[in-house]
């Protein structure tokens, strides 16, 4: 991961518990602020797949089908596609 160029601001206590937690999950190199910062990355990572999840289960989708400017598009991606597959058996 790399470093924040930032200078140090804050000191954070924390427990004994939560230190040895910390020290097992840092890699060589990490400050515990690198690490904590990597764990933050990782729970916002896994709420944002939560979030798609809830909005995959609950949310209310359309058929693209039925969308005009996606048929349109579809249509002429197979007419291309034909067109490259003609010009293939012509050579």
């Amino acid at each position: 991961m790399a470093k924040n160029c930032n200078p140090l601001t804050e000191k954070v206590l924390v427990s004994t518990d939560t230190k040895q937690a910390l020290m097992s999950i840092k890699e060589p190199g990490e400050r515990y602020g690198d690490v904590i910062e990597r764990v933050l990355q990782d729970r916002k990572r896994q709420d944002f797949i939560a979030h798609l999840d809830t909005i995959t289960k609950e949310g209310d989708f359309v058929p693209l089908d039925s969308d005009p400017e996606y048929a349109a598009l579809k249509k002429e991606i197979h007419r291309e596609s034909k067109h490259r597959q003609a010009g293939a058996a012509v050579r």
